[in-house]
């Protein structure tokens, strides 16, 4: 006991000036010399329980004294030699000591809260406690005592001499309740102090042990009290030193220019109640967390995150209890003024087989907690995630605009390249995917991995941040289709004026329309989205599939073509859940998808004579509904446009017919197919090929490659002889008959 103290308590007055409590760790020790005191006031009530017949310590010995103590009220001799005997102070003046020290305690942390008022936030944290979680007086000496057992050897040493305990052993929720008798004379109170209810059990402030002996049918007296780390780091004024295994708390984050989306002025108009329970909504990656964390951060409240994956593996792994699991969270987030965000996407199927099992306890302690700041990450809500939260208030996310993607891209650049380059970086990289900034460091961050350099500047260029973006979005599309690319744009490809001007529009569609629909008000008229179809239409070899990897390139993204074998299931509802998996992925990503021969996939829908043909066609219908669902760019295309089913008229936003190529047009496709670098003669005549040959820029390019092995063959340029030789192998390849007069070809 601190000296001065002493001889206040001694004198029965505070001679001393009564001053503010300087450390966290000094209000906990005079609620220790509290405690010790009060354990001098149980000794004087109960020693009856702790001497034998023959007047010896022996607490865990029940007597005959004892007992007839207990039915008469009476002291006994053997008692009271006893405390004669250890020079214990008397009931009276333990009881005036107990007055004492808890005046002196209210006098000093009335002092510490008028005279320090900033400092004390980071020493009143018992105060702070017992606000938070609306303690009653007994509750909170309860939890005080069983915090200074496991904080202080010599606190620990005065309930094991009160209560006869070994070293080894824990308090018993029935001993703190003795002890703390005189705080309140209500006897129901004492029962309801360790109810599941009650906030000590319910907010995880102690967790009771169950006895060996009793197992699961342990009466609350002889359960064992244990208050987590977290609570006696948190009243010693450590706040930081604990945080649950599967939580973490967020960095800060720059919150300059906020609001800068309207993701974030939606969450921070949520955020000024007091408590809410919302749902950010949308796919991986699009910055949700990052929003989040920029709405606390700027209302002065830190982010506790919490990973059910990890949550369910720390549970699984150690055969930890479900609900004290989730009561520490939430305990450790209310303790911090905190904001709890909690990621329920993208969950394992071990993780969802876990909160299946544990759904009923998870949901009791959310629906429950109406002072809790919840903010939940999902792509949408569930029946898993209403039988865990019920049913939560939802923000959606969608990917930032169009306008805001210069000022994000050069953010997170001008660090790196400097105002001018990022600038220019910026510009070009705005035109592509959509995305936040979350998504744009991650980018940055893949691109200087994979050259793994320090010319940052010549790595962080346009193009490099493009191919990284197409090598690692839509990864969920493996085996169901293949990423494709070209390094051409739309100036290298020969087309008609006319077709060239239908894709300039396609292109300003894709740019554009996003705009129109949001910032025009047009979307209220139309409710199919901003998505964009086109269809692509013509004879094998007309440039089709070339024309929709020149879009992709010109529009910066990414392009898979479907790969209709493997979509296309025998089993009823595997295409369809196989489609379901492309288009969702594809939206997320923002990439690009080609179906290749459409027709195989959007044929006419029959006439139903057989459940084959039922089945059909609901996938016909299945498939067109979620093309018109779909808010990005879908490239179809199709040999013959006539055995496409009508309905899909009104859904593609763009068709276009690729006809085989005129005499000029053709001549152009044989000068440009042939690279630069190809050793050719100068007298070649490529109008008289062209003008003989009737063939599509596919089977030009065959015959030009044809002729060049030959070249390189015979170790010789390629002549004129070489590509009219290989333009007749292959028009004959295509199915024409051609009779042969020495260097004269006749076509049938």
């Amino acid at each position: 006991m601190d000296n001065r103290v002493r001889t206040e308590l001694e004198d029965g007055a505070f001679p001393l000036p009564v001053t503010p409590f300087g450390s966290p760790d000094e209000v906990l020790h005079y609620y220790g010399a509290l405690f010790i005191t009060i354990c001098l006031r149980y000794l004087n009530l109960r020693v009856e329980s702790i001497v034998n017949d023959s007047g010896g310590y022996a607490p865990k010995s029940p007597s005959v004294i004892e007992m007839i103590h207990t039915l008469s009220g009476e002291p006994s001799k053997q008692g009271t030699d006893w405390l004669k005997s250890r020079d214990l102070p008397p009931l009276a003046r333990c009881e005036q000591m107990i007055a004492l020290f808890s005046e002196h305690i209210r006098l000093r942390t009335q002092k510490t809260r008028d005279e320090a008022p900033e400092a004390s936030e980071s020493i009143l944290y018992l105060d702070a406690l017992q606000k938070r979680f609306s303690l009653s007086a007994l509750e909170l000496h309860v939890l005080i005592a069983a915090v200074l057992i496991q904080f202080d050897e010599r606190y620990a040493h005065a309930w094991q001499y009160a209560s006869g305990a070994s070293r080894d052993e824990m308090p018993l929720a029935g001993f703190l309740l003795s002890l703390f008798d005189f705080v309140s004379e209500d006897p129901a109170e004492h029962h309801k102090c360790f109810l599941p209810q009650s906030p000590l059990v319910r907010y995880g402030l102690v967790s009771l042990r169950q006895n060996p002996s009793w197992g699961a049918y342990t009466p609350t007296i002889y359960a064992s009290l244990v208050v987590p780390k977290g609570i006696v780091a948190y009243l010693l004024g450590e706040t930081s030193a604990y945080i649950p295994d599967a939580c973490s708390i967020a960095s800060k984050v720059d919150v300059s220019n906020f609001p800068r989306s309207e993701n974030e002025e939606h969450i921070y108009r949520r955020m000024k109640h007091d408590a809410y329970q919302i749902a950010l909504l949308g796919y991986s990656g699009i910055g949700r967390e990052h929003a989040l964390v920029r709405s606390a951060q700027f209302m002065g409240q830190p982010v506790v995150c919490m990973s059910f994956n990890k949550l369910s593996k720390i549970a699984l792994q150690s055969q930890a209890n479900a609900r004290e699991l989730i009561a520490d969270v939430i305990r450790e987030t209310l303790i911090r003024n905190a904001v709890l965000w909690v990621d329920c996407q993208d969950i394992s199927s071990e993780t969802q087989g876990w909160l299946d099992l544990h759904a009923d306890t998870i949901h009791g302690l959310f629906e429950n907690e109406t002072d809790l700041r919840l903010c939940v990450r999902l792509q949408r809500q569930t029946a898993l995630s209403r039988k865990l939260f019920g049913e939560l208030t939802e923000i959606l996310f969608s990917s930032p605009g169009r306008e805001e993607q210069p000022a994000l891209w050069f953010d997170a650049l001008h660090p790196i390249l400097g105002e001018a380059a990022a600038r220019q970086v910026s510009e070009i990289m705005s035109e592509g995917y959509c995305l936040s900034l979350t998504e744009i460091q991650d980018t940055i961050e893949k691109t200087l991995a994979r050259f793994n350099t320090s010319e940052t500047a010549s790595v962080l260029t346009s193009d490099n941040l493009t191919d990284t973006l197409n090598r690692t979005r839509g990864h969920k599309l493996d085996g169901l289709a293949t990423l494709r690319s070209t390094s051409l744009y739309l100036r290298d490809i020969v087309l008609s004026e006319e077709t060239r001007k239908v894709l300039d529009d396609i292109l300003n569609y894709a740019r554009y329309s996003e705009k129109v629909m949001r910032d025009w008000g047009f979307a209220k008229y139309n409710l199919s989205g901003a998505g964009l179809s086109v269809l692509l239409s013509g004879v094998p070899g007309t440039g089709k599939t070339l024309t929709a990897l020149v879009l992709a390139h010109e529009l910066g993204r990414a392009l898979y073509v479907v790969d209709l074998s493997r979509v296309v299931d025998k089993y009823i509802g595997e295409t369809e859940k196989k489609l379901s998996q492309i288009f969702d992925e594809a939206e997320s990503s923002q990439a690009m998808l080609l179906f290749d021969e459409a027709d195989s996939l959007f044929a006419k829908r029959t006439d139903v004579k057989s459940s084959n043909d039922r089945y059909a066609n609901l996938g016909v219908n299945y498939l067109l509904q979620r093309l018109e669902a779909y808010r990005g760019v879908s490239i179809l295309t199709t040999n013959f446009s006539g055995g496409l089913d009508e309905a899909l008229a009104r859904r593609i936003q763009f068709k276009i017919e690729f006809p085989m190529p005129d005499a000029l047009q053709r001549t152009e496709l044989w000068r440009r197919l042939i690279p630069k670098n190809a050793p050719c003669d100068k007298d070649i005549d490529l109008e008289a090929i062209a003008e003989h040959f009737e063939m599509s820029g596919g089977h030009i390019k065959n015959a030009i490659f044809r002729a060049s092995i030959n070249a390189a063959a015979t170790q010789s340029t390629i002549t004129h002889d070489m590509l009219w030789d290989a333009a007749v192998h292959e028009y004959r390849s295509m199915g024409h008959i051609i009779c042969e007069n020495y260097g004269n070809e006749e076509i049938l």
